[in-house]
C-alpha cells in the first residue's frame, strides 16, 4: 500500500525566504524538530533539523540554513520504502512530494506505527498464532486452506525468518475468538505451533 493514506497533510511547510528568527519561534511553538522549505512555487527546497540551526546567525533568511534534500518520499511510494528511508535517513520525519516535487505531507515513525498496525491487524479482536514452517511452497498454503475450511476468517499474515534456514516463522491473525478451536484445527492437521494467544484490539 501507498503512503498516500497515511501522509500528514498538515505538517507545516516554510517559505525559503521567511526570516530565520520567525520560523524558529514558530516551530519552537508547535514543538517542531524538523523544518521544512519550499521555494515561491511550493517544492521542495532544502530541510533544517532544530538543533543544528541554533549554530548560525538566525538574522538571515531560512534559505541560509537548509541543507539540500537527499531523504524524501514520494507521495507514490510504498509505506514499506518510507521506512527503509526513516531508517536510512536517521530522521524521525521526512517530507512527502508529488511527481512535481510540490509538497503535499509529511510521514514519520507515528505513521509508519499506524499503518503497521493496520498491515497487522493488531488493533482487532481475534487469536494470534505463531507456526515453524518449512521454508518451501505450498506450506503455508496447507494451513490456511484448513481455516478456511473451518470458515475461520484471517486478519493479517506476517512472516520472518526463524532459527532454522529450512524454516520461516508465521503468525497469523484472525477474528476468531476462540483458542481452542483454532488449537484444535491445527491438531487435527498435525500441524505444530509455538503459541496461540487471544487478542483483545485495541482503538487509538
Amino acid at each position: 500500500m501507498n503512503i498516500d493514506k497515511w501522509t500528514n497533510r498538515t505538517y507545516p511547510v516554510f517559505d525559503e525566504n521567511r526570516s530565520l528568527e520567525e520560523i524558529l519561534a514558530e516551530a519552537k511553538k508547535i514543538g517542531l524538530t524538523t523544518i521544512f522549505s519550499v521555494d515561491k512555487e511550493g517544492r521542495l527546497s532544502g530541510i533544517a533539523r532544530l538543533d543544528e540551526i541554533s549554530e548560525y546567525d538566525i538574522s538571515g533568511l531560512l534559505s541560509g540554513v537548509i541543507s539540500e534534500p537527499v531523504f524524501y518520499c514520494r507521495d507514490s511510494d510504498f509505506i514499506e520504502d518510507a521506512a527503509l528511508m526513516l531508517i536510512e535517513s536517521h530522521d524521525y520525519i521526512l517530507p512527502v512530494v508529488n511527481d512535481d516535487f510540490l509538497v503535499v505531507g509529511a510521514i514519520g515513525v507515528f505513521e509508519i506505527l499506524e499503518g503497521l498496525m493496520e498491515f497487522t491487524a493488531m488493533d482487532k479482536p481475534g487469536t494470534r498464532i505463531s507456526i515453524v514452517l518449512d521454508d518451501e511452497p505450498g506450506a503455508l498454503r496447507d494451513v490456511v486452506d484448513f481455516l478456511a475450511e473451518r470458515e475461520v476468517n484471517i486478519l493479517s499474515i506476517i512472516t520472518s525468518a526463524s532459527e532454522s534456514e529450512d524454516s520461516r516463522r508465521v503468525v497469523i491473525r484472525t477474528d476468531e475468538s476462540d483458542i481452542s478451536m483454532i488449537a484444535e484445527i491445527l491438531q487435527e492437521q498435525g500441524i505444530s505451533f509455538e503459541s496461540i494467544s487471544e487478542e483483545e484490539g485495541f482503538s487509538v
